[in-house]
């Protein structure tokens, strides 16, 4: 009996979520090394699909179409656990906020010193209109806090989808290729 890609598909979202839950308390030394580790057993996963389910007579639409079946559920689980992650960890987006305020200060005091000398030597003012107030830097990083998951989620749409479609691409071509081999 064949496992359904979409099983499998939901066994390598598990795994990708614990090896991220391990990156994020520290049980891998590194959140990269977690995260290249969480996009290695994706792409496995997705050529166990293929090695499975797919067929070199079947042609490239055929097993792409198996290995969609299989990134399309790791998508969607770890979309999901990245909005309930990231809104039952809401200092995430505060230490983001924190360093986004301190790299904005630091610009905005080297752009004032800069900007006071073009000031006097250049009639344009157009670069003045980078340097923020206090009051606007707390707006944009309250929104930013504010906006924080659904940006998160965004970015794992985009690039779960994006990677898997790749993985799935190569596997379908390898797979499709062994035929003619």
């Amino acid at each position: 009996m064949k496992i359904h890609p979409a099983l499998i598909g939901l066994i390598c979202a598990c795994l990708m979520m614990a090896v991220l839950l391990s990156g994020y308390y520290k049980m891998i030394p590194s959140t990269q090394a977690a995260q290249l580790f969480a996009y290695g057993i994706y792409a496995l996963g997705i050529f166990v699909t293929l090695k499975i389910h797919g067929s070199p007579s079947t042609g490239f639409r055929s097993n792409f179409s198996t290995g969609f079946r299989c990134l399309i559920v790791v998508t969607l689980c770890l979309v999901v656990f990245s909005y309930v992650f990231n809104s039952l960890h809401p200092e995430i987006a505060r230490q983001e906020a924190a360093a986004i305020r301190e790299e904005i200060q630091r610009t905005n005091n080297n752009f004032s010193v800069k900007a006071k000398q073009e000031v006097t030597s250049s009639p344009d003012r157009s670069t003045l209109a980078e340097n923020r107030t206090p009051e606007e830097i707390e707006r944009d990083l309250t929104l930013f806090v504010d906006r924080f998951p659904i940006v998160v989620v965004s970015r794992s749409i985009f690039g779960y989808l994006l990677a898997g479609a790749l993985f799935t691409a190569i596997g379908a071509l390898v797979q499709t290729l062994r035929r003619k081999y």
